[in-house]
């Protein structure tokens, strides 16, 4: 067949070559790049966008790395936003492809437009793996905003608000009275992070479902963590060709390869949760289901006009969630108390003059021990597990103190790194001083009332399960602070092992110190109090069987 031939049927792009069409082509080529890769540049009043490191026509960033100036070359990302803040200010913008990056390095800024804005700042970034192929959209945290996401958020409030939370109370409670029976008899402090993650996946699994959790090893368990990691690879961007090039979904289905591990995956998890569901709504018929999520959620079902699938999927939140996040704030603790240990030494004074020996901590000590619910506030701030939260995309263009167009559209992140080492708000910021949220509702850089809780997010897509991760947290602490000095392991020669540094942190969209190799010294050897935590981890053992009939 002749090249003609081949031309005219399509089958090959072969064209001989012309020195000067290639040029005129290529001159095209250019203006249309230029043109359209330009159009979200300025509003039609002829606004800005924010600033941000220079870019190349193709809107690719300029030497961004170079002038964050974050350290290594592979620094984390929110590493990389917080350097960029501090040369470009507290609002920047760059490309990703071809769509607008929007960070917000302050509280104000996000407070401003997440917050106060929320009917348009409230959707999602597209995601084609984790969220349309992995499940169909039906996971909260990375739903579009939308009729849907109202739903589902009528269940997380319905099952976690202040007064659901406070119901769960009394199993957080037990459950930390066996937890800390299980670090008392484990001296292998290798040990330690299983008895952690039993505690944090019972608390969420009763949260989620009304059952809890004996053993790591439980189908369930074992089930939802295949789950959770997958969602977590395929929630890193840039990991799958197809997030920048959709146009791989008009391919025919037999041949998108990146379909095959979501959906078999999907299917997996769509039988497990359905599975679940199922089981609260056998037990909720025979009177014999604890509150939960899911008896909130099938109760009224169709009130909150969700399908049995989507319920199924919507009562996987606490559980995806609530463990890694719970966990990695533990670490963080952790890490601050071997750190600070005057700031230890200072929390079981307060906790010794109001408690003493004769009785664990309880919830009802909280309002006396403003030190400990600071060192909680605290070990939030100090290290940010999520530093630079979930992507926000806004809906509808906008503009940003009369100086800054934000075109539909854009990616906004919300950086809490950045937040979190602001000076201005947080003085020594990079210093674990629980000192600062004393008789303080939050920092000075914002009024807003969610503004001291930041970490937990902003606006309409805030964490539905804080006030539960809150009381997870208290109780947790102030019983290992009356129990136990947080001291750094020894090695085999009887010495310190070296002090694990305080910014080595891992992990993606969760983050958590990469070790932390501290050991629980039993702080009243020779007393009373040993025999008090064996005793109270027994019947707490005993207690939670009929509290689950």
């Amino acid at each position: 067949m002749s090249d003609e031939a081949l031309i005219q049927t399509g089958t090959t792009l072969f064209l001989k070559f012309n020195p000067k069409l290639a040029l005129v082509v290529l001159g095209f080529v250019v203006a249309y790049l230029y043109v359209t890769d330009n159009r979200f540049t300025t509003a039609r009043n002829g606004l800005p966008m924010p600033p941000g490191p220079p870019q190349s026509f193709l809107k690719v960033p300029i030497g961004w790395k170079s002038r964050a100036k974050a350290g290594a070359k592979d620094a984390p990302t929110y590493k990389k936003f917080a350097a960029l803040n501090k040369i470009y200010g507290p609002i920047i913008s760059f490309y990703q492809g071809s769509t607008p990056v929007v960070v917000l390095g302050t509280i104000k800024a996000a407070t401003e437009l997440l917050d106060k804005k929320g009917s348009i700042y409230s959707s999602r970034p597209r995601n084609i793996m984790a969220g349309e192929l992995l499940s169909g959209n039906m996971r909260g945290l990375g739903m579009p905003y939308g009729q849907r996401w109202r739903n589902y958020r009528l269940v997380m409030h319905a099952g976690m608000n202040i007064e659901a939370s406070n119901g769960y109370k009394a199993l957080q409670s037990l459950e930390s009275k066996i937890l800390l029976k299980d670090l008392f008899l484990e001296r292998d402090s290798a040990k330690y992070a299983a008895h952690l993650r039993r505690f944090a996946i019972s608390i969420v699994c009763f949260v989620g479902y009304g059952m809890r959790v004996e053993s790591l090893d439980d189908p369930i368990v074992v089930s939802q963590q295949a789950a959770d990691e997958c969602l977590t690879r395929m929630s890193v961007p840039g990991q799958y060709i197809v997030e920048s090039w959709p146009i791989l979904l008009k391919l025919p289905k037999f041949m998108q390869w990146f379909r095959r591990e979501p959906l078999a995956q999907r299917a997996r998890d769509t039988e497990l949760y359905m599975g679940l569901m199922e089981s609260v709504r056998a037990r909720l018929s025979r009177g014999e289901a604890p509150p939960s999520v899911a008896t909130r959620a099938l109760e009224k079902q169709a009130t909150f006009g969700l399908t049995d699938l989507e319920t199924a999927y919507a009562l996987s939140a606490p559980f995806a969630a609530g463990v890694g996040s719970t966990l990695a704030v533990l670490d963080v603790f952790f890490l601050a108390m071997l750190h600070y240990p005057e700031v230890m030494k200072k929390a079981q004074a307060e906790i010794d003059s109001v408690v003493g020996e004769g009785r664990l901590p309880e919830f009802e000590d909280a309002d006396s021990l403003p030190y400990v619910k600071a060192i909680v506030k605290e070990t939030l701030r100090w290290k940010p597990i999520a530093p630079h939260g979930v992507p926000h995309s806004v809906i509808a263009d906008d503009v940003y103190e009369d100086k800054y167009f934000i075109p539909r559209g854009s990616t906004v992140i919300a950086n809490v790194y950045s937040m979190s080492k602001d000076e201005e708000a947080f003085p020594s910021a990079n210093e674990f001083k629980p000192e600062r949220s004393l008789n303080d509702n939050g920092p000075s850089s914002s009024s807003s009332s969610s503004s001291s809780m930041f970490f937990f997010g902003f606006g309409r897509r805030i964490c539905p399960g804080m006030h539960i991760a809150q009381n997870s947290l208290f109780i947790v602490i102030i019983r290992i602070l009356w129990a136990y000095n947080v001291v750094l392991q020894k090695d085999a020669g009887g010495n310190p092992v070296p002090m694990p540094d305080v910014d080595d942190l891992v992990g993606g969209l969760v983050v958590r110190p990469r070790n932390v190799p501290f050991y629980l010294e039993d702080r009243r050897r020779g007393t009373s109090v040993a025999g008090l935590v064996l005793e109270e981890g027994r019947k707490a053992e005993e207690e939670v069987k009929s509290f689950m009939m």
